[in-house]
Protein backbone atom coordinates (compact mmCIF):
# COMPACT_ATOMS: atom_id res chain seq x y z
CA UNK A 1 0.00 0.00 0.00
CA UNK A 2 1.08 3.53 -1.02
CA UNK A 3 2.33 5.87 1.93
CA UNK A 4 2.04 9.81 1.61
CA UNK A 5 3.51 11.84 3.83
CA UNK A 6 3.22 15.64 4.77
CA UNK A 7 4.91 18.10 2.46
CA UNK A 8 6.42 21.17 4.17
CA UNK A 9 9.26 22.94 2.85
CA UNK A 10 9.60 20.78 -0.24
CA UNK A 11 10.18 18.08 1.95
CA UNK A 12 8.64 14.63 2.76
CA UNK A 13 7.97 14.50 6.39
CA UNK A 14 6.62 11.93 8.85
CA UNK A 15 3.56 12.50 11.07
CA UNK A 16 4.56 13.77 14.60
CA UNK A 17 2.28 10.82 15.82
CA UNK A 18 3.80 8.85 14.10
CA UNK A 19 0.13 7.62 12.90
CA UNK A 20 -1.45 6.98 9.79
CA UNK A 21 -5.12 6.71 8.25
CA UNK A 22 -6.32 4.29 5.31
CA UNK A 23 -7.52 6.10 2.25
CA UNK A 24 -10.79 3.70 0.57
CA UNK A 25 -11.23 3.46 -3.28
CA UNK A 26 -14.67 4.19 -3.38
CA UNK A 27 -15.07 1.90 -6.67
CA UNK A 28 -13.88 -1.35 -4.37
CA UNK A 29 -14.25 -0.22 -0.65
CA UNK A 30 -10.99 -1.36 0.04
CA UNK A 31 -8.22 0.93 0.82
CA UNK A 32 -5.19 1.67 -1.75
CA UNK A 33 -3.08 4.09 0.61
CA UNK A 34 -2.45 5.68 3.22
CA UNK A 35 -1.63 9.53 4.41
CA UNK A 36 0.04 11.14 7.48
CA UNK A 37 -2.45 11.83 10.41
CA UNK A 38 -1.48 14.79 11.07
CA UNK A 39 -1.86 17.11 14.61
CA UNK A 40 -1.37 20.38 15.74
CA UNK A 41 2.54 19.75 15.53
CA UNK A 42 2.66 19.40 12.24
CA UNK A 43 0.68 22.43 11.33
CA UNK A 44 3.16 24.39 13.28
CA UNK A 45 6.19 23.09 11.29
CA UNK A 46 4.09 23.96 8.23
CA UNK A 47 3.14 26.95 8.97
CA UNK A 48 6.63 28.06 9.85
CA UNK A 49 7.88 26.79 6.80
CA UNK A 50 5.42 29.03 4.90
CA UNK A 51 6.27 31.93 7.35
CA UNK A 52 9.76 31.96 6.61
CA UNK A 53 9.40 31.44 2.64
CA UNK A 54 7.20 34.61 2.77
CA UNK A 55 9.47 36.43 5.34
CA UNK A 56 12.74 36.25 3.55
CA UNK A 57 14.44 34.23 0.52
CA UNK A 58 13.76 34.38 -3.20
CA UNK A 59 10.12 34.07 -2.79
CA UNK A 60 10.14 37.38 -0.62
CA UNK A 61 12.04 39.41 -2.75
CA UNK A 62 10.65 38.44 -6.38
CA UNK A 63 8.50 41.06 -8.10
CA UNK A 64 4.83 40.69 -9.09
CA UNK A 65 6.92 39.78 -12.37
CA UNK A 66 8.92 36.97 -11.04
CA UNK A 67 5.96 36.11 -9.11
CA UNK A 68 4.00 35.45 -12.52
CA UNK A 69 6.93 33.45 -14.20
CA UNK A 70 7.26 30.78 -11.49
CA UNK A 71 3.84 30.27 -11.72
CA UNK A 72 3.86 29.93 -15.17
CA UNK A 73 6.61 27.63 -15.06
CA UNK A 74 4.39 25.74 -12.35
CA UNK A 75 1.86 25.66 -15.43
CA UNK A 76 4.13 24.51 -17.89
CA UNK A 77 4.92 21.23 -15.36
CA UNK A 78 1.16 21.07 -14.86
CA UNK A 79 0.22 20.80 -18.64
CA UNK A 80 2.99 18.26 -19.59
CA UNK A 81 2.71 16.04 -16.89
CA UNK A 82 -1.42 16.16 -15.96
CA UNK A 83 -2.08 12.70 -16.51
CA UNK A 84 0.15 11.44 -13.33
CA UNK A 85 -2.52 13.26 -11.37
CA UNK A 86 -5.23 11.52 -12.78
CA UNK A 87 -5.57 7.99 -11.03
CA UNK A 88 -5.03 9.26 -7.32
CA UNK A 89 -7.89 11.36 -7.75
CA UNK A 90 -10.24 8.92 -8.94
CA UNK A 91 -8.86 6.19 -6.32
CA UNK A 92 -9.50 8.68 -3.88
CA UNK A 93 -12.58 10.05 -4.33
CA UNK A 94 -14.33 7.77 -7.64
CA UNK A 95 -15.07 10.43 -10.13
CA UNK A 96 -15.14 9.20 -13.48
CA UNK A 97 -11.77 9.30 -15.69
CA UNK A 98 -13.77 11.18 -18.26
CA UNK A 99 -14.29 14.00 -16.05
CA UNK A 100 -11.01 14.04 -14.14
CA UNK A 101 -9.08 14.28 -17.50
CA UNK A 102 -11.66 17.08 -18.91
CA UNK A 103 -10.17 18.96 -15.28
CA UNK A 104 -6.79 18.11 -14.89
CA UNK A 105 -5.96 19.00 -18.52
CA UNK A 106 -6.62 22.35 -17.92
CA UNK A 107 -5.69 22.44 -14.74
CA UNK A 108 -2.27 24.81 -15.82
CA UNK A 109 -4.97 27.09 -16.84
CA UNK A 110 -5.93 28.71 -13.53
CA UNK A 111 -3.02 28.78 -12.37
CA UNK A 112 -1.61 31.34 -15.99
CA UNK A 113 -5.09 33.13 -15.58
CA UNK A 114 -3.93 34.42 -12.38
CA UNK A 115 -0.55 35.13 -12.92
CA UNK A 116 -1.68 37.35 -15.84
CA UNK A 117 -4.38 39.07 -13.81
CA UNK A 118 -1.76 39.84 -10.99
CA UNK A 119 0.48 42.23 -13.35
CA UNK A 120 -2.56 43.99 -13.96
CA UNK A 121 -2.54 45.13 -9.88
CA UNK A 122 -1.21 48.41 -9.56
CA UNK A 123 -0.97 50.97 -6.54
CA UNK A 124 -4.20 52.98 -7.42
CA UNK A 125 -4.44 56.86 -6.91
CA UNK A 126 -7.08 57.68 -4.53
CA UNK A 127 -8.99 60.89 -4.19
CA UNK A 128 -8.54 63.65 -1.24
CA UNK A 129 -8.84 66.67 -0.02
CA UNK A 130 -5.92 67.58 1.53
CA UNK A 131 -3.96 70.49 -0.37
CA UNK A 132 -0.47 69.34 -1.51
CA UNK A 133 -0.49 65.50 -0.35
CA UNK A 134 -1.30 62.48 -2.59
CA UNK A 135 -3.09 59.44 -1.43
CA UNK A 136 -2.39 56.01 -3.17
CA UNK A 137 -3.52 52.79 -1.82
CA UNK A 138 -0.80 49.70 -2.28
CA UNK A 139 -2.27 45.90 -2.21
CA UNK A 140 0.12 43.82 -0.45
CA UNK A 141 -0.26 39.88 0.81
CA UNK A 142 -1.16 38.58 3.75
CA UNK A 143 1.18 36.41 4.47
CA UNK A 144 0.64 32.89 4.85
CA UNK A 145 -2.76 31.50 3.60
CA UNK A 146 -4.61 28.21 5.14
CA UNK A 147 -6.07 26.37 2.57
CA UNK A 148 -8.78 23.90 3.03
CA UNK A 149 -9.86 22.35 0.64
CA UNK A 150 -13.15 19.41 0.32
CA UNK A 151 -13.15 15.62 -1.20
CA UNK A 152 -15.75 16.42 -4.77
CA UNK A 153 -12.81 17.99 -6.99
CA UNK A 154 -9.56 18.64 -4.30
CA UNK A 155 -7.11 19.50 -7.30
CA UNK A 156 -9.37 22.11 -9.38
CA UNK A 157 -10.61 23.64 -5.74
CA UNK A 158 -6.75 23.95 -4.49
CA UNK A 159 -6.04 25.82 -7.62
CA UNK A 160 -8.88 28.66 -7.17
CA UNK A 161 -7.52 29.14 -4.37
CA UNK A 162 -3.61 28.63 -4.19
CA UNK A 163 -3.27 30.06 -8.18
CA UNK A 164 -5.03 33.57 -7.02
CA UNK A 165 -3.44 33.70 -3.26
CA UNK A 166 0.79 32.48 -4.45
CA UNK A 167 0.19 35.37 -7.28
CA UNK A 168 -0.71 38.02 -4.86
CA UNK A 169 2.89 36.94 -3.18
CA UNK A 170 1.58 34.38 0.07
CA UNK A 171 2.77 31.47 0.59
CA UNK A 172 0.04 28.40 1.45
CA UNK A 173 -0.60 25.65 3.87
CA UNK A 174 -3.46 23.44 1.99
CA UNK A 175 -5.10 20.95 4.43
CA UNK A 176 -6.87 18.61 1.93
CA UNK A 177 -9.94 16.13 3.24
CA UNK A 178 -8.42 13.13 5.12
CA UNK A 179 -11.14 11.62 2.58
CA UNK A 180 -9.43 12.10 -0.20
CA UNK A 181 -5.40 13.74 0.03
CA UNK A 182 -3.49 12.06 -2.66
CA UNK A 183 -4.15 13.94 -5.80
CA UNK A 184 -2.78 17.02 -3.95
CA UNK A 185 0.61 15.33 -2.39
CA UNK A 186 0.70 14.37 -5.82
CA UNK A 187 0.84 17.87 -7.32
CA UNK A 188 3.20 18.70 -3.98
CA UNK A 189 5.25 16.07 -5.95
CA UNK A 190 5.36 18.41 -9.45
CA UNK A 191 5.54 21.20 -7.26
CA UNK A 192 8.66 20.37 -6.17
CA UNK A 193 10.11 19.80 -10.26
CA UNK A 194 9.17 23.62 -10.90
CA UNK A 195 11.05 26.73 -9.38
CA UNK A 196 9.01 27.54 -6.84
CA UNK A 197 10.91 28.07 -3.65
CA UNK A 198 10.37 25.47 -0.27
CA UNK A 199 8.17 26.54 2.17
CA UNK A 200 6.02 28.33 -0.82
CA UNK A 201 3.56 24.98 -0.84
CA UNK A 202 2.95 22.96 2.26
CA UNK A 203 0.77 19.86 2.29
CA UNK A 204 -0.47 18.54 5.78
CA UNK A 205 -2.79 16.22 5.95
CA UNK A 206 -5.35 14.59 8.75
CA UNK A 207 -8.43 15.27 10.11
CA UNK A 208 -10.17 18.30 10.40
CA UNK A 209 -10.49 18.56 14.23
CA UNK A 210 -6.67 17.48 14.62
CA UNK A 211 -4.72 19.25 11.83
CA UNK A 212 -7.60 21.81 10.71
CA UNK A 213 -8.48 23.20 12.99
CA UNK A 214 -4.67 24.31 15.25
CA UNK A 215 -4.00 25.28 11.57
CA UNK A 216 -6.77 27.92 10.87
CA UNK A 217 -6.29 29.14 14.79
CA UNK A 218 -2.02 29.80 14.11
CA UNK A 219 -1.26 33.44 14.90
CA UNK A 220 0.91 33.45 11.95
CA UNK A 221 -1.87 32.31 9.63
CA UNK A 222 -3.08 35.78 8.31
CA UNK A 223 -6.08 34.36 6.19
CA UNK A 224 -7.94 31.37 5.71
CA UNK A 225 -9.71 30.04 2.45
CA UNK A 226 -12.72 26.70 2.75
CA UNK A 227 -14.81 25.15 1.14
CA UNK A 228 -16.88 22.29 2.60
CA UNK A 229 -20.13 21.75 4.10
CA UNK A 230 -21.62 24.96 6.00
CA UNK A 231 -21.26 22.85 9.00
CA UNK A 232 -17.72 22.63 8.61
CA UNK A 233 -17.45 26.35 7.20
CA UNK A 234 -19.02 27.42 10.81
CA UNK A 235 -16.16 25.39 12.72
CA UNK A 236 -14.03 26.92 10.43
CA UNK A 237 -15.11 30.79 11.15
CA UNK A 238 -15.62 30.51 14.51
CA UNK A 239 -11.92 29.44 15.04
CA UNK A 240 -10.67 32.47 12.88
CA UNK A 241 -12.42 34.54 14.71
CA UNK A 242 -10.20 34.14 17.60
CA UNK A 243 -7.26 35.52 15.72
CA UNK A 244 -9.66 38.05 13.60
CA UNK A 245 -8.37 36.65 10.27
CA UNK A 246 -10.42 36.96 7.64
CA UNK A 247 -12.23 34.25 5.76
CA UNK A 248 -13.74 33.19 2.28
CA UNK A 249 -16.07 30.60 2.66
CA UNK A 250 -17.89 28.25 -0.39
CA UNK A 251 -19.82 26.14 1.60
CA UNK A 252 -23.09 24.17 0.49
CA UNK A 253 -26.06 24.78 -2.04
CA UNK A 254 -29.46 23.43 -2.66
CA UNK A 255 -29.59 25.14 -5.91
CA UNK A 256 -33.52 25.85 -8.05
CA UNK A 257 -33.71 25.12 -11.80
CA UNK A 258 -36.90 26.93 -12.72
CA UNK A 259 -37.78 25.49 -15.94
CA UNK A 260 -40.86 27.67 -17.90
CA UNK A 261 -43.61 26.58 -20.48
CA UNK A 262 -41.50 28.06 -23.20
CA UNK A 263 -37.90 26.52 -22.35
CA UNK A 264 -36.41 24.30 -25.20
CA UNK A 265 -37.20 20.94 -23.46
CA UNK A 266 -34.20 19.16 -25.69
CA UNK A 267 -31.96 21.54 -23.82
CA UNK A 268 -33.39 21.51 -20.41
CA UNK A 269 -32.74 17.90 -20.22
CA UNK A 270 -28.92 18.41 -20.92
CA UNK A 271 -28.50 21.14 -18.53
CA UNK A 272 -30.70 19.32 -15.72
CA UNK A 273 -28.80 15.94 -16.43
CA UNK A 274 -25.61 17.95 -16.57
CA UNK A 275 -26.54 19.80 -13.05
CA UNK A 276 -27.35 16.81 -11.01
CA UNK A 277 -26.29 14.08 -12.46
CA UNK A 278 -22.77 14.64 -13.59
CA UNK A 279 -20.32 14.07 -10.37
CA UNK A 280 -23.23 12.04 -9.17
CA UNK A 281 -24.23 15.36 -7.77
CA UNK A 282 -21.06 15.98 -5.63
CA UNK A 283 -20.62 19.38 -6.69
CA UNK A 284 -21.94 22.27 -4.78
CA UNK A 285 -23.63 23.99 -7.38
CA UNK A 286 -25.69 20.34 -8.00
CA UNK A 287 -29.19 21.62 -9.41
CA UNK A 288 -31.20 19.65 -6.88
CA UNK A 289 -34.28 21.51 -7.06
CA UNK A 290 -36.41 21.26 -10.22
CA UNK A 291 -39.31 24.02 -10.51
CA UNK A 292 -40.97 23.04 -13.32
CA UNK A 293 -44.07 24.79 -14.76
CA UNK A 294 -47.23 22.66 -14.35
CA UNK A 295 -47.76 22.34 -18.02
CA UNK A 296 -44.43 20.75 -19.06
CA UNK A 297 -43.60 19.08 -16.06
CA UNK A 298 -45.04 15.06 -16.93
CA UNK A 299 -43.11 15.75 -20.18
CA UNK A 300 -39.91 16.88 -19.13
CA UNK A 301 -40.06 13.98 -16.22
CA UNK A 302 -40.81 11.35 -18.08
CA UNK A 303 -38.21 12.32 -20.77
CA UNK A 304 -35.36 13.09 -17.52
CA UNK A 305 -36.41 9.24 -15.78
CA UNK A 306 -35.80 8.04 -19.43
CA UNK A 307 -32.24 9.43 -19.87
CA UNK A 308 -31.69 8.00 -16.44
CA UNK A 309 -32.50 4.77 -16.61
CA UNK A 310 -30.21 4.17 -19.70
CA UNK A 311 -27.00 5.11 -17.93
CA UNK A 312 -24.41 2.60 -17.35
CA UNK A 313 -22.89 2.23 -14.01
CA UNK A 314 -19.55 1.31 -13.04
CA UNK A 315 -15.73 0.95 -13.15
CA UNK A 316 -15.09 4.97 -13.01
CA UNK A 317 -11.71 4.22 -15.06
CA UNK A 318 -13.36 2.57 -17.30
CA UNK A 319 -14.22 5.50 -20.30
CA UNK A 320 -17.12 4.42 -21.08
CA UNK A 321 -18.54 4.29 -17.56
CA UNK A 322 -21.54 7.23 -16.98
CA UNK A 323 -22.23 6.82 -13.49
CA UNK A 324 -19.46 6.34 -10.57
CA UNK A 325 -19.25 5.58 -7.01
CA UNK A 326 -20.17 7.90 -4.38
CA UNK A 327 -16.74 9.50 -2.65
CA UNK A 328 -17.02 7.29 0.44
CA UNK A 329 -18.48 4.75 2.71
CA UNK A 330 -19.91 7.67 5.15
CA UNK A 331 -21.26 9.73 2.45
CA UNK A 332 -22.73 6.28 1.16
CA UNK A 333 -24.97 5.62 4.08
CA UNK A 334 -25.92 9.73 4.20
CA UNK A 335 -27.38 9.84 0.84
CA UNK A 336 -29.43 6.28 1.31
CA UNK A 337 -30.47 7.79 4.74
CA UNK A 338 -31.89 10.96 2.91
CA UNK A 339 -33.52 8.77 0.22
CA UNK A 340 -35.49 6.64 2.46
CA UNK A 341 -36.49 10.01 4.97
CA UNK A 342 -37.60 11.21 1.58
CA UNK A 343 -40.10 8.20 1.32
CA UNK A 344 -41.24 8.26 4.24
CA UNK A 345 -42.25 11.82 4.01
CA UNK A 346 -44.49 11.57 1.10
CA UNK A 347 -42.12 12.06 -1.92
CA UNK A 348 -42.95 9.81 -4.79
CA UNK A 349 -39.34 8.34 -6.01
CA UNK A 350 -39.88 7.50 -9.99
CA UNK A 351 -36.47 5.93 -10.62
CA UNK A 352 -33.40 4.65 -8.53
CA UNK A 353 -33.80 4.82 -4.49
CA UNK A 354 -30.83 2.54 -3.74
CA UNK A 355 -27.77 1.00 -3.84
CA UNK A 356 -26.57 -0.84 -6.61
CA UNK A 357 -23.88 -3.33 -7.41
CA UNK A 358 -22.24 -2.85 -10.82
CA UNK A 359 -20.90 -6.42 -11.83
CA UNK A 360 -17.08 -4.87 -11.96
CA UNK A 361 -17.24 -3.59 -8.77
CA UNK A 362 -19.30 -5.19 -6.55
CA UNK A 363 -18.46 -3.46 -2.97
CA UNK A 364 -18.47 0.16 -4.28
CA UNK A 365 -20.86 2.41 -3.06
CA UNK A 366 -23.26 3.01 -6.23
CA UNK A 367 -26.13 4.77 -5.81
CA UNK A 368 -28.74 4.80 -9.04
CA UNK A 369 -29.84 8.01 -10.11
CA UNK A 370 -32.60 8.88 -8.27
CA UNK A 371 -35.79 11.07 -9.35
CA UNK A 372 -38.31 12.57 -6.68
CA UNK A 373 -41.44 13.96 -7.86
CA UNK A 374 -44.49 15.49 -5.47
CA UNK A 375 -41.48 17.24 -3.33
CA UNK A 376 -42.83 20.06 -0.81
CA UNK A 377 -40.90 22.67 0.61
CA UNK A 378 -41.81 21.16 4.28
CA UNK A 379 -39.55 18.05 3.29
CA UNK A 380 -36.11 17.24 4.10
CA UNK A 381 -35.50 16.71 0.18
CA UNK A 382 -36.02 20.28 -0.31
CA UNK A 383 -34.19 22.28 2.69
CA UNK A 384 -30.93 20.07 3.14
CA UNK A 385 -27.83 19.36 0.96
CA UNK A 386 -27.85 15.57 -0.20
CA UNK A 387 -24.77 16.05 -2.32
CA UNK A 388 -25.60 12.94 -3.88
CA UNK A 389 -27.34 11.63 -7.00
CA UNK A 390 -30.80 12.87 -6.05
CA UNK A 391 -33.58 15.11 -7.27
CA UNK A 392 -36.20 16.67 -6.28
CA UNK A 393 -38.68 17.83 -8.90
CA UNK A 394 -41.95 20.29 -7.80
CA UNK A 395 -44.53 21.99 -9.82
CA UNK A 396 -44.82 26.00 -10.04
CA UNK A 397 -48.14 28.03 -11.79
CA UNK A 398 -46.96 31.38 -11.84
CA UNK A 399 -43.62 33.25 -12.48
CA UNK A 400 -43.90 34.53 -8.96
CA UNK A 401 -44.51 31.16 -7.29
CA UNK A 402 -41.16 30.13 -9.16
CA UNK A 403 -39.00 32.50 -7.51
CA UNK A 404 -40.98 32.28 -4.43
CA UNK A 405 -39.91 28.13 -4.33
CA UNK A 406 -36.42 28.93 -5.61
CA UNK A 407 -35.86 31.53 -2.69
CA UNK A 408 -36.98 29.36 -0.10
CA UNK A 409 -33.98 27.70 0.90
CA UNK A 410 -31.40 28.71 3.72
CA UNK A 411 -28.92 28.23 1.07
CA UNK A 412 -27.75 30.57 -2.07
CA UNK A 413 -25.42 29.35 -3.92
CA UNK A 414 -26.54 28.84 -7.64
CA UNK A 415 -29.57 28.85 -10.06
CA UNK A 416 -30.62 27.81 -13.23
CA UNK A 417 -33.18 29.57 -15.68
CA UNK A 418 -34.84 27.85 -18.80
CA UNK A 419 -37.23 29.91 -20.84
CA UNK A 420 -36.84 31.26 -24.73
CA UNK A 421 -37.92 34.52 -23.43
CA UNK A 422 -34.99 36.53 -22.50
CA UNK A 423 -35.90 39.35 -21.31
CA UNK A 424 -38.05 37.30 -18.46
CA UNK A 425 -34.55 35.56 -17.95
CA UNK A 426 -32.79 38.22 -17.10
CA UNK A 427 -35.46 39.66 -14.58
CA UNK A 428 -36.07 36.11 -12.64
CA UNK A 429 -31.85 36.09 -12.48
CA UNK A 430 -32.33 39.36 -10.70
CA UNK A 431 -34.79 38.56 -8.28
CA UNK A 432 -32.97 34.73 -7.19
CA UNK A 433 -31.03 34.89 -4.22
CA UNK A 434 -27.50 33.23 -5.66
CA UNK A 435 -24.28 33.92 -6.29
CA UNK A 436 -24.28 32.72 -9.50
CA UNK A 437 -27.66 32.34 -11.98
CA UNK A 438 -27.15 30.64 -15.05
CA UNK A 439 -29.87 30.85 -18.08
CA UNK A 440 -30.38 28.34 -20.28
CA UNK A 441 -27.29 26.50 -19.93
CA UNK A 442 -25.69 25.49 -16.36
CA UNK A 443 -22.51 24.88 -14.79
CA UNK A 444 -20.30 26.69 -16.58
CA UNK A 445 -17.13 27.60 -14.79
CA UNK A 446 -14.69 29.96 -15.74
CA UNK A 447 -11.12 31.65 -14.26
CA UNK A 448 -12.79 35.27 -14.87
CA UNK A 449 -16.07 34.74 -13.64
CA UNK A 450 -16.81 34.85 -9.42
CA UNK A 451 -18.21 31.99 -7.44
CA UNK A 452 -19.42 31.99 -3.98
CA UNK A 453 -22.84 32.34 -2.35
CA UNK A 454 -25.11 34.31 -0.26
CA UNK A 455 -26.93 32.45 3.18
CA UNK A 456 -25.67 29.52 4.68
CA UNK A 457 -23.15 29.25 1.26
CA UNK A 458 -20.81 31.38 2.25
CA UNK A 459 -18.96 34.57 2.24
CA UNK A 460 -16.33 35.91 -0.53
CA UNK A 461 -16.05 35.51 -3.52
CA UNK A 462 -13.19 33.05 -5.51
CA UNK A 463 -11.94 33.33 -9.27
CA UNK A 464 -12.83 36.22 -11.32
CA UNK A 465 -11.33 39.66 -11.44
CA UNK A 466 -11.06 40.40 -8.01
CA UNK A 467 -9.88 37.09 -6.77
CA UNK A 468 -6.37 38.33 -6.62
CA UNK A 469 -7.03 41.10 -4.62
CA UNK A 470 -9.08 38.88 -1.93
CA UNK A 471 -5.52 37.70 -0.89
CA UNK A 472 -4.18 41.13 -0.42
CA UNK A 473 -4.59 43.76 1.83
CA UNK A 474 -5.32 47.24 1.06
CA UNK A 475 -3.10 49.91 2.59
CA UNK A 476 -3.74 54.05 1.98
CA UNK A 477 -0.54 55.55 1.96
CA UNK A 478 -0.29 59.38 2.16
CA UNK A 479 2.69 61.20 0.11
CA UNK A 480 3.67 64.44 0.36
CA UNK A 481 4.43 68.10 2.61
CA UNK A 482 1.54 69.81 3.90
CA UNK A 483 1.50 72.22 6.03
CA UNK A 484 1.02 71.24 10.03
CA UNK A 485 -1.16 73.62 12.15
CA UNK A 486 -0.34 74.28 15.46
CA UNK A 487 -2.90 71.93 17.28
CA UNK A 488 -3.03 74.31 20.71
CA UNK A 489 -2.46 77.14 19.53
CA UNK A 490 -3.80 78.85 22.98
CA UNK A 491 -1.06 77.39 24.72
CA UNK A 492 1.87 78.23 22.55
CA UNK A 493 5.19 78.77 24.42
Amino acid sequence: MKTYRHFIAGEWVEPASGEWLDSVDPATGGAWCRIARGSQPDAEVAVAAARAAFRSGPWAEASAERRAALLHGLADILEHQWEALVEAEIRDNGKRITEVRAQFSGLHLWYRYFADQMLKIAPMALENDVPGVENIAEFEPFGVVAAITPWNSPLMIAAWKLAPALAAGNTAVIKPSELASASTLEFARLTALSDLPPGVINVVTGRGEEVGEPLVRHPDVGKVTFTGSDLGGCKVAEAAAGGVKPVTLELGGKSPQIVFADADLDNVVNGVLSGIFLSNGQTCVAGSRLIVDRSVHDALVERLVARVAGLRMGNPMQADTEVAPLANGPHLAKVLSMIEQAKGEGARCLCGGEQVHPPDCPDGFFVAPTIFTDVTPSMTLWREEVFGPVLAVTRFDTEDEAVRLANDSDYGLAAGIWTSDAARGRRVAGLIEAGTVYVNHYRSVSPGSPIGGTKRSGYGRELGPDAVKEFMQTKSVWLGTAPCADPFPGHAD
